[in-house]
């Protein structure tokens, strides 16, 4: 696990380098230290420009390579001062974009080095609320701030006294309110919350709708095919109960990772002494895996059978779960629920019984238009 000192005056602290934090009056603070999710740092939505922006294109490369002139139009800077980072498809050929000053996101960079969580995700604390069903504004306000996300994934902070103007301007949507009261002008517009789940300000995001920490601010380079061929070596060895691989982006890979390299060597050190600190993690754990072991494992079967039977079905796949003791499970998003009868019933096809059931923490996050699900394969269709 790594930790870095910080000097606070006369005074220093060892920051652990995980969990969820906020960037808030030029420091680094912790919000959630159990967070489950890749290390994530929340940055006031004040200083983003937040918005969804049309990009037809195929490839993300190139989406990547014209947002800047998409966003030009619309912003009162010229784009060599600031900073564009595209974030995800929130309806078709419809991106998440986020426009900061590269001034601002030196500083807040420089604010991660100092804390020991250069490694993060950085996202603005609006993309955090739960996405509000179409229509509506998800508000949360607290001492005089107000932090909204907007129906179309999207988000902004404001000055609790100007949020009515805000509202006005984005026509008196219907609000989803937590926190301190609203303006009394706006209480008019407030949906029934009974239903709603307290305490959704600290979210149960578990990828990004978008990263900060792209271009020139990318966090240090990973190999992307590490966290797999490591969580197959793991897998292979029955040490690990856990794991969950979120596969929207990338850069979503990179705080899991850093998290389950450490747990690997912590493992291999308890094994052997010593093997830990080799440069080849993969080598190190091939070093110490009981014969007969490795690739064509349970997990891999397993994987490689699901894969084949649900190839060519209509669904996008968030996160796999599976563990020693627990079946494996696909968190997906389709465009019905016919989609996911669709899946279930391939699965059984091929002889892997499976349930369906809605994801309860990941309604709306990833798919404003769509279902987000979990697919459990039934312990009738573990591997033989």
């Amino acid at each position: 696990m790594r930790t870095a000192d910080v000097s606070q005056g006369p005074t220093r602290t060892t920051i652990v380098a995980h969990g969820l934090w906020r960037i808030q009056s030029d420091a680094v603070i912790p919000v959630d230290r159990a967070w489950a999710g890749p290390l994530t740092v929340l940055v006031p939505s004040e200083k983003i420009l937040t918005t969804v922006i049309d990009l037809p294109f195929a490839s993300r490369r190139k989406r990547i390579e014209a947002a800047p002139y998409v966003i030009e139009g619309v912003i009162a800077e010229p784009l060599d001062q600031v900073h564009v980072a595209l974030g995800i498809e929130v309806s078709d050929r419809r991106h998440l974009c986020a426009v900061v000053r590269h001034s601002v996101m030196r500083d807040w960079l420089t604010l991660l080095t100092e804390a020991g969580l250069e490694r993060c995700i950085l996202l603005p604390d609006a993309l955090a609320l739960p996405e509000p069903p179409m229509g509506s504004w998800r508000v949360a306000i607290e001492q005089g701030r107000a932090v909204v996300r907007t129906d179309d994934g999207g988000g902004f902070a404001v000055e609790a006294d100007t949020l009515a103007a805000a509202w006005e301007a984005g026509g008196r949507p219907t609000l989803i309110a937590e926190g301190d009261p609203l303006p009394e002008v706006m209480r008019e517009g407030v949906r029934n919350v009974s239903l709603e789940m307290a305490g959704t300000t600290q979210s149960s995001v578990v990828a990004p709708p978008v990263d900060l920490r792209q271009g020139a601010y990318a966090a240090q380079s990973v190999d992307v095919r590490s966290p797999w061929r490591i969580v197959g070596m793991v897998a292979s060895l029955g040490v690990v109960a856990h794991l969950a691989f979120v596969t929207i982006d990338t850069l979503a890979l990179h705080g899991m990772a850093e998290r389950r390299e450490a747990e690997t060597r912590s493992l291999i050190a308890a094994r052997q002494p010593g093997l830990e600190a080799a440069p080849d993690l993969v080598a190190a754990v091939d070093q110490i895996a009981p014969a007969g072991v490795g690739g064509d494992g349970p997990f891999v079967r397993l994987f490689g059978r699901t894969s084949r039977a649900l190839s060519g079905q209509q669904l996008t796949y968030r996160a796999i779960s599976y563990g020693v003791a627990t079946p494996m499970t696909l968190a997906v998003t389709a465009t019905d629920a016919a989609a996911i009868d669709s899946a279930v019933a391939a699965l059984a096809r091929a002889a892997i019984p499976a349930r369906s059931a809605l994801d309860p923490v990941a309604i709306g996050i990833v798919a404003p238009n769509g279902i987000n699900a979990l697919i459990t394969l039934q312990p009738a269709g573990t591997v033989r």
